[in-house]
């Protein structure tokens, strides 16, 4: 929770520019438009992202997964709540991986994980995403109305394993899902393991496919390794487990309120006014709004989505009484009355802070152009009160 705390305070010191409101309610000045403290505020917001070490700079970008532009969507126009979760055995992160060779006469595709996922992240599950397309157009197979898909794991060069055998409609077009957990863990463990997939296409007689034709069929839609894995510096909510999700349905759940009923909640005469003008203005303890533009941070060339979003920002006075609305706690009630009556020399007004967090989920190019789907706990301030 320390940690994003932190992430809470570098953003409201960021973008809020000079006056910052600390607990007592006045604006303190910090010069953050000094090289230095920009520089190193910068950084640590990296940390918090998990991105000191991987920051890319990329020359250009290539097309993301429609499967990865479609899960962060689903995650991003939920109607359901504003902090959506990955529930799949607690994977808060989803990478995309295109294969490494580029042979054209070969249904060899081989996975360069080693290097995109690090130590403190644990794999969970891996999919590997393979597009049957314009099957049936074949001439030589006309007569075929069922292929079958053998999925291989090519272990050492020295022998192959079948992962799977799939019966498909050589009729019909879209995405085929194989898991392959086991051999992207061993992978990760030993990178002389990998291999890589071998995909092998046999006709309704039992004709092998030849790898040219097969692999011409995926040249528009090349197959993908998709890995969900738990990242255990970004995580800072414990939950109770939930029930696995079939992500090739793409399914989520909900802790939040609506989405709508919380941007209702920001009053009409702040929303009118520049964040920090409302941040700064005088008032009791309440939520401002407080805009994260990736632009001005200067990531905004390889952050896909989003390219801002609302973390929103507690500010305002705690002053005795403290009200219902105010949400206090039993020891800000007992902190207000000390403090009113001037009981304990030193002893302040309770502060404005978040009393409920959402996550906010990010999609980026790594520094080896995979794209990433992260969630961040704790990164939108959903309510304030005193405490």
């Amino acid at each position: 929770m320390r940690l994003m705390q932190t992430m809470y305070f570098l953003l409201t010191c960021l973008l809020c520019g000079l006056s910052v409101f600390l607990c007592k309610g006045h604006p303190v000045e910090v010069d953050l438009q000094s090289g230095n403290h920009t520089a190193e505020a910068l950084q640590r917001l990296l940390k918090v992202f998990g991105l000191e070490n991987h920051l890319p700079h990329p020359r250009h970008h290539p097309l993301p997964p429609q499967y990865m532009l479609d899960l962060y969507r689903w995650l991003a126009d939920g109607t359901s709540g504003e902090s959506l979760h990955l529930h799949h055995h607690g994977a808060n992160t989803v990478r995309s991986f295109y294969s490494k060779e580029s042979s054209t006469d070969s249904n060899h595709y081989v996975f360069d994980i080693s290097s995109g996922i690090p130590a403190h992240e644990e794999i969970v599950e891996a999919q590997f995403h393979f597009f049957t397309h314009l099957f049936h157009t074949s001439r030589s197979h006309q007569g075929s109305h069922v292929i079958q898909i053998n999925l291989y794991d090519e272990f050492l060069n020295t022998s192959s394993k079948l992962l799977e055998a799939r019966m498909v409609s050589a009729h019909a077009s879209g995405w085929e899902v194989f898991r392959v957990t086991s051999s992207a863990k061993r992978w990760i463990s030993n990178h002389d393991f990998n291999k890589g997939l071998i995909v092998q296409v046999l006709d309704g007689s039992g004709r092998v496919w030849r790898d040219r034709r097969v692999h011409r069929l995926q040249s528009s839609r090349p197959p993908i390794l998709i890995v969900f894995s738990q990242d255990s510096k970004t995580s800072t909510t414990h939950r109770k487990p939930s029930k696995p999700h079939n992500f090739q349905n793409i399914e989520f759940q909900s802790r939040a309120a609506n989405q709508n009923s919380l941007k209702k909640n920001t009053s009409t005469e702040g929303s009118q006014r520049s964040p920090r003008s409302a941040i700064t203005a005088n008032g009791d303890c309440m939520r401002h709004e407080l805009r994260v533009d990736f632009e001005k941070l200067g990531w905004s060339t390889w952050i896909i989505s989003p390219k801002w979003y609302d973390a929103y920002v507690c500010a305002g006075a705690c002053a005795f009484p403290l009200g219902q609305n105010q949400r206090p706690t039993n020891h800000a009630t007992v902190q207000s009355i000390v403090h009113e009556l001037s009981l304990t020399a030193g002893v302040g007004a309770p502060c404005c802070v978040p009393t409920e967090l959402h996550s906010v989920s990010l999609l980026y190019f790594d520094e080896h152009m995979n794209v990433v789907l992260k969630q961040y706990d704790d990164m939108v301030a959903a309510g304030c009160g005193c405490q």
